[in-house]
C-alpha cells in the first residue's frame, strides 16, 4: 500500500497539550509518513519524534512574528519534501502556512482548531489593549481562513464556536479527539515513588499550563477550607506558565504556601497521576483537555468545572462536576471526596472505561490516517482503498516526435491504461518517431500551413470523439489545444478539455493578437495542469481568470532496474552531458561560450550534445568555427539518454526558457551532478541540497560551478537529489495526480 506524506507545521515542540498530543499520534502512524517543522525555539519533544524515525526541521526563529522569513525557509523544505498534505497547528503556524499557500497555491492545506481561541471568556479575561489585539488576530485569522482546504477540530464545542467566529462552514471541519495509550496510564502497572512528593500526604493534583484561564487561582481560594479539615493535604501543580508568580504570591497571601507544590514541567506524569487522590480541573476555557483524558485513563477521582470542553470528556457518571468559578462548591466537593473516597471509586472506574472507549490512541490514529487518505484521493486510488470510476481518456499530442512533452504523454497514457482506464492517443500532425506508446497513434493529418483554418483536421477530431466517447481530453502542449478548441466550437461536442502547460506561455506572447488568441483558448478549458509552479505562476499572471482551474503536476520518470553507462571517449577525460533539442530555448550558443571558459581550467574535458532540432547545423558550424570540433561531440537523437547521463561527470543545462526539464530529473535519478540556470521550474527541484543553480546569463559562475564539481564532487547532493526524484517524481505517482485532477474536473463540470 502506498503511503502519503504529511508535513506538519507547528509553533514549537515544547511539552504543551497540542504539541504533545500531535507527537503521540504521529509517532503511531503506519499509513502516513509524517515530517515536522517547528518554527520557533523549543524542541523538548523533538527526540521523541526522531526516535520514531520522523524527520524534524528546526527553524528556531527568535522573532515572534517573522512570518516572511518562515515562509521563505518553509518553501525550500516543502519543495524538498513534496508532501501530499500540509497540516498547520497553532495560530502563528496557521498564518505562516496560509502565506505559504499564497506562494504555492497547489498545497492541500489542513488547519487545526485546538482551543476556544475567540470565546467570550477569553475576551472577558483581557484588558482593553489585549482585547484589541485579540480582535485583530481574529480578523487576520478570519480573512485568511478561506485558504485552508479542511480543518481538524479536537472537540465538537471548539468546532461550533471557532467555525462561527471565523465564518467557516462546519462541513469543512472534521472532529477528531486527542488520544492516549490507556496501557501507559494503567494504575495496576504504573509503579514507583516520586522523591519530590511527601508520600504520606493526600495529594490534590492539577496538571496544566499556569495561565489565568486554567482556573488554578480558584484552587488556591478553596484550599483554606480544605486544610482546616485535612491538614495533611498537599496541592500539587504540574506545569509551567506565566501565571506561576501570581499563584505563588496568592498562596503566600492566603498563608497556605507550605501546602502548595509547584513542580514545573515533568516527564513522568503517569507516576504522578496514580499517586494523586483527586485530580482537579477547574478550567474556564479549554481545547480538548489532554490532561483530563490522562487522569481518566489513570482511573483517578476527578473534580472538573462544567465548561463544555470538559463535558465532552467527563459527565456525572465518571466525575464530580461543579459550576465554573464557584469556589464554595469546589471546596465542598473536595471535602466530600476526602471524607469518603471509597464512595467515589466507581466514578474513577467509569472514567477509565469511558476514556478507553472514546480516546484510545489506536482509534484516534486510525481516524487521522483515514482523514488524510480521504483528503488525498489520488492515494486512495493507488492504494485501492477507494474504487474510483474508470475513465475514457483521449490524449492529443503535437506529433510523434522525440520531444519531452510527447514522450511523457506516452508514458502517462501507459500508466493510465495499466490502471484500468481506456486510453487513446492521437496526434495533430504526422510523424515517424517511435514513442513508448505501443498502440496506434491516429493522426489528424493536419496541414502545418493551415493551423487556423484546418477544417478537415477539426472534423477528423470530432469523428474520433464521437466514436471513442472520452470522459476527458488532455491537450499536451504545442498546437494541440488550438485544434481541440476549434473543433469543439465548430462541431459542438461537450467533452471537457484540460491543457498540459509544459513551459512559460508568457515567453511566447509577442503581440496583443497572440494574447487574445490564447485568452480565447484558455477560456474554453476546464483546467490547466502546469508542469511547474513557475509555469503556473506565469500562466496566472497573463490569464488571471484561470485562478482556481490550475494544478501543478510535474513530469515524472519511469523506474529502471539498472542503467548501463555508455563508454565515453576519451576514457581519461572529464565528460559534460547536455540533452535537449537544438532550439533557441536550450541556449546551445551560451553553452558553447561557457565551455570555452572551461577549457583553460580543465583542458582534458569533452562536451557531449545529445539531441536534434532546427538549430543543429548552426551549432555544428559554430563549434567548427571556434576550433572545438575535437572537444564537442554531436550524437543526434538517442533513445538511451540515461546511458549518456549516467556516464557523464556532470549534466549542464544553461537554458533560457524551461518548464520543468525532465532531463534534470533523469540526471538526479542517475546520481549525476547538475549545473543549470535559474529559469522556469528548475529551482523547484534544483537547490542547495540537490545541485548547482546559477543566475541566468552568469556564464563565469556557471563555469566555476562545473569546475568545482569536476574537482570535488559533492556526493551528498547527488544522494539527496536521487531521494527527491524517487520519492516524488516517478510516473507511477504522477499518473495518480493526473487521475485525481481529472476526477475533480469531471465532478465540477
Amino acid at each position: 500500500m502506498n503511503k502519503i506524506k504529511v508535513l506538519y507545521i507547528i509553533d514549537t515542540l515544547e511539552g504543551y497539550g497540542a504539541e504533545k498530543s500531535l507527537v503521540e499520534i504521529t509517532r503511531s502512524f503506519t499509513r502516513i509518513i509524517p515530517v515536522f517543522v517547528h518554527i520557533y525555539q523549543g524542541d523538548m519533544l523533538k527526540p521523541r519524534l526522531e526516535e520514531a524515525g520522523v524527520r524534524v526541521y528546526s527553524l528556531d526563529l527568535r522573532k515572534k512574528y517573522a512570518f516572511n522569513i518562515a515562509v521563505k525557509k518553509l518553501k525550500t523544505i516543502y519543495l524538498q519534501e513534496q508532501p501530499d498534505i500540509v497540516h498547520a497547528t497553532l495560530f502563528r503556524s496557521e498564518i505562516i502556512a496560509r502565506k505559504l499557500k499564497k506562494v504555492l497555491p497547489q498545497i492541500y492545506l489542513v488547519g487545526s482548531f485546538v482551543s476556544n481561541a475567540y470565546s467570550p471568556e477569553r475576551f472577558r479575561k483581557k484588558n482593553t489593549l489585549d482585547k484589541l489585539k485579540l480582535s485583530y488576530f481574529q480578523n487576520l485569522d478570519k480573512r485568511s481562513a478561506p485558504l485552508v482546504d479542511q480543518f481538524i477540530s479536537n472537540s465538537d464545542t471548539i468546532k461550533e464556536n471557532t467555525s462561527r467566529a471565523l465564518g467557516i462552514g462546519i462541513n469543512k471541519v472534521k472532529v477528531i479527539y486527542r488520544g492516549r495509550k490507556s496501557a501507559n496510564f494503567d494504575p495496576l502497572k504504573v509503579h514507583g515513588d516520586l522523591p519530590y512528593l511527601n508520600n504520606q500526604n493526600q495529594i490534590l493534583l492539577n496538571v496544566s499550563r499556569l495561565i489565568p484561564l486554567k482556573g488554578q487561582l480558584d484552587l488556591l481560594k478553596a484550599m483554606p477550607q480544605v486544610i482546616k479539615v485535612y491538614p495533611q493535604i498537599q496541592l500539587v501543580f504540574a506545569g509551567h506558565g506565566s501565571f506561576r508568580e501570581n499563584l505563588e504570591r496568592h498562596a503566600r497571601k492566603l498563608g497556605i504556601q507550605d501546602y502548595i507544590r509547584f513542580l514545573g514541567r515533568i516527564d513522568n506524569i503517569q507516576k504522578l497521576l496514580v499517586k494523586a487522590d483527586i485530580f482537579l480541573y477547574p478550567s474556564y476555557s479549554e481545547g480538548l483537555p489532554g490532561a483530563l483524558i490522562e487522569a481518566m485513563m489513570a482511573e483517578r477521582i476527578i473534580i472538573a468545572s462544567n465548561i463544555p470542553e470538559n463535558l465532552e470528556c467527563v459527565d456525572e457518571n465518571c466525575a464530580l462536576i461543579y459550576q465554573k468559578g464557584n469556589v464554595e462548591e469546589l471546596a465542598s466537593k473536595i471535602l466530600n471526596v476526602l471524607k469518603n473516597p471509597e464512595n467515589y471509586q466507581i466514578l474513577a472506574q467509569n472514567a477509565r472505561k469511558k476514556a478507553i472507549e472514546k480516546f484510545e490512541l489506536e482509534k484516534v490514529v486510525d481516524e487521522y490516517e483515514n482523514f488524510y487518505l480521504k483528503a488525498a484521493p489520488k492515494q486512495n486510488l493507488e492504494s485501492g482503498n477507494v474504487q474510483e470510476k474508470k475513465l475514457r481518456i483521449l490524449h492529443i499530442i503535437q506529433k510523434p516526435q522525440n520531444r519531452g512533452a510527447e514522450i511523457f504523454a506516452s508514458q502517462l497514457a501507459i500508466h493510465q491504461k495499466n490502471n484500468g482506464n481506456s486510453v487513446k492517443m492521437i496526434s495533430v500532425f504526422s510523424g515517424n518517431a517511435n514513442l513508448p506508446w505501443e498502440e496506434e497513434i491516429e493522426s489528424l493529418k493536419a496541414s502545418p500551413k493551415l493551423r487556423f483554418l484546418d477544417y478537415k483536421a477539426w472534423k477528423k477530431l470530432n469523428e474520433i470523439i464521437k466514436e471513442f466517447e472520452p470522459d476527458i481530453i488532455q491537450a499536451n502542449a504545442g498546437d494541440t489545444l488550438k485544434y481541440a478548441i476549434f473543433s469543439k466550437k465548430i462541431f459542438g461536442w461537450k467533452t471537457p478539455i484540460i491543457f498540459r502547460n509544459a513551459s512559460e506561455v508568457g515567453r511566447y506572447l509577442k503581440s496583443g493578437l497572440q494574447k487574445r488568441l490564447n485568452s480565447f483558448l484558455y477560456r474554453n478549458v476546464v483546467g490547466v495542469a502546469s508542469v511547474s509552479k513557475a509555469s503556473e505562476k506565469d500562466l496566472l499572471v497573463h490569464f488571471p481568470f484561470l485562478l482556481g482551474k490550475t494544478q501543478v503536476i510535474p513530469v515524472g520518470l519511469e523506474n529502471k532496474n539498472s542503467i548501463e553507462p555508455i563508454q565515453l571517449e576519451p576514457k581519461k577525460s572529464k565528460h559534460l552531458i547536455h540533452v535537449g533539442g537544438f532550439s533557441f530555448e536550450k541556449n546551445h550558443r551560451g553553452l558553447i561560450s561557457i565551455f570555452k571558459k572551461l577549457i583553460p581550467k580543465e583542458n582534458d574535458i569533452v562536451l557531449h550534445l545529445i539531441g536534434d532540432g532546427p538549430l543543429l547545423e548552426e551549432i555544428e558550424a559554430l563549434v567548427e568555427n571556434e576550433g572545438l570540433s575535437s572537444k564537442v561531440k554531436f550524437y543526434g537523437f538517442r533513445d538511451n539518454p540515461l546511458s549518456f547521463i549516467k556516464a557523464g561527470d556532470a549534466l549542464v543545462l544553461p537554458s533560457i526558457i524551461e518548464g520543468l526539464p525532465g532531463v534534470i530529473l533523469e540526471a538526479m535519478y542517475c546520481k549525476t551532478p547538475v549545473v543549470a540556470y535559474n529559469v522556469g521550474g528548475i529551482p523547484e527541484i534544483l537547490y542547495d541540497n540537490t545541485g548547482d543553480l546559477i543566475k541566468k546569463g552568469h556564464e563565469e559562475d556557471f563555469a566555476e560551478a562545473v569546475v568545482n564539481i569536476l574537482e570535488n564532487p559533492d556526493w551528498n547532493k547527488t544522494k539527496d537529489a536521487y531521494e527527491l526524484v524517487t520519492g516524488n517524481f516517478m510516473n507511477e505517482k504522477i499518473s495518480g495526480k493526473f487521475l485525481d485532477f481529472y476526477n475533480r474536473i469531471i465532478c465540477d463540470t
